[in-house]
């Protein structure tokens, strides 16, 4: 805050003229001070800042690229007055953000890009041209991260026992000097729960040996767990507490991590593979086969009969470059898909979703190419993969769009054509294949109708 005593000769003359003509004395107490302050609001924060739960000072915080206001507020003998009630006291004022000039109003509209300490000054020269200067520094947060780094996500051969325990470790950054710092661990085995699961507090740039043993004993339905062929996971993450020197506290967030102890078996392993048909809205109608194959070709398991959506499951020996093909053998569009992995000894391994994808555009032709000129125009629109969006589907005749009905794979409108016209039909299936971008003609003599085509579209056609 800076602050001056108003001369005496702000007094007007007329007062002047009765105090030369008193007794008595002015005292200091008589004489309006003048001082200013700096406040650091939030940009949308409407009203004096004064009248806010902001407080003045030398020192704000912020975070990087954060909108704000940054104002000048002028009191008078130490109470706060509005902006418009200030008017009378200057005659002009500027802002400096970092030695340069941003801004001759009284406030500046702001936001930093890079971290760090900035320099800022608001310097007023009231109406008898005395200068009035106030500094302040707002320190600019350089964004937390919390990297989580072993055991890496999804790891599966820890031991359950854990005799030794486990150490969990991550990296942070962007904690500043002018900040404190202090992590929570959470773990749980349900994923849902694990932000509600702290296990303690500690040092953000330490880590935690985990103790006990892992191996759960029931599973978040409450069942026995065969750990044969089931393992136990764990999920973890961390929590930063970050505290500036106002003791205002922000928080980050790590990535939620899982690990899973191994099997208790002889060493064989559990594969799971979810399995969909992408944009599939027939998932019933789809029937899967397929195998798992080693690296020397040959089939260590059949899949047959299947529908989409589903989740394959398989036990096998350890091995390395093992693959996996699934087929839709009833919505060929859907074609094949195949995936390769290796399997440890004693793990239980769950693969992400191998989905099928539907890469055919569905067929359009026309379910009679002469007909009576009063009867509707029908075309066949199949598809053998997602099924056709009736939604997309579309006719138009000589640029005029017209009703349309899809029931049983066939598209029906109106002929509206009078001689000759084009015809263009747009559909497409689920998977956003469209239909051959072609056009038809329709050529009308009388009660009869005929219907050429297709032909490839060009603006010189249409």
């Amino acid at each position: 805050m800076n602050s001056k005593i108003l001369r005496l000769l702000a007094i007007p003359a007329f007062l002047l003229a009765i105090v030369s003509c008193s007794d008595s004395e002015i005292n200091s107490s008589d004489i309006p001070e003048i001082s200013q302050s700096i406040f650091v609001v939030p940009e949308n924060l409407r009203g004096e800042p004064y009248k806010s739960q902001y407080t003045s000072s030398d020192k704000f915080f912020v975070k990087i690229n954060e909108k704000i206001r940054i104002s000048g507020v002028y009191s008078i003998n130490g109470a706060f007055i509005s902006t418009d009630d200030a008017t009378p006291y200057y005659n002009s004022h500027r802002w400096t953000i970092d030695n340069n000039e941003v801004n001759t109003s009284s406030s500046v509209y702001y936001s930093f890009d890079k971290a760090g300490i900035h320099e800022i000054s608001f310097e007023t020269v009231d109406h008898l041209g005395d200068t009035l200067v106030s500094h302040a520094q707002i320190y600019v947060n350089t964004p937390t991260t919390i990297t989580l780094q072993s055991p890496a996500n999804n790891y599966n051969q820890v031991d359950g026992k854990n005799e030794n325990g486990i150490e969990l470790s991550w990296s942070i950054s962007g904690i500043d000097p002018w900040e404190t710092s202090r992590c929570i661990v959470y773990a749980s085995y349900d994923r849902l729960a694990v932000w509600n699961s702290p296990l303690g507090e500690l040092d953000c740039a330490g880590s935690v040996n985990l103790m006990g043993e892992l191996d759960a004993e029931i599973n978040d339905q409450g069942d026995p767990i065969n750990h044969s062929i089931d393992n136990s996971t764990i999920y973890w993450s961390v929590q930063a507490d970050i505290k500036n020197e106002n003791k205002v506290t922000e928080h980050a967030f790590s990535e939620i991590f899982s690990f899973s102890t191994k099997l208790k078996n002889n060493g064989y392993s559990v594969v799971e593979i979810p399995v969909s048909c992408k944009f599939n809205q027939y998932p019933e109608k789809s029937i899967l086969t397929g195998a798992f194959i080693s690296s020397t070709g040959d089939t260590l398991f059949k899949i047959r009969g299947v529908n989409s959506n589903t989740v394959i499951r398989s036990t096998l020996d350890p091995g390395s470059n093992i693959k996996f093909v699934i087929c839709d053998t009833i919505r060929k569009e859907y074609g094949c898909e195949s995936t390769t992995f290796d399997l440890a000894a004693s793990t239980k391994n769950v693969l992400d979703t191998l989905f099928l994808l539907d890469k055919v555009k569905p067929n359009m032709q026309p379910a009679k190419t002469e007909l009576p000129t009063a009867s509707k125009i029908q075309f066949f629109i199949l598809d053998n993969g997602s099924g056709v969006n009736v939604s997309k589907n579309q006719a138009i005749i000589n640029n005029d769009t017209l009703e349309t009905k899809f029931e049983d794979n066939v598209l029906s409108f109106a002929n509206t054509c009078k001689k000759e016209c084009n015809l263009i039909i747009t559909a497409e299936d689920y998977a956003h294949n469209r239909v051959p971008d072609v056009y038809w003609k329709i050529k009308v003599n009388g009660s009869e109708t005929k219907i050429y085509g297709p032909f490839a579209s060009s603006e010189e056609d249409l």
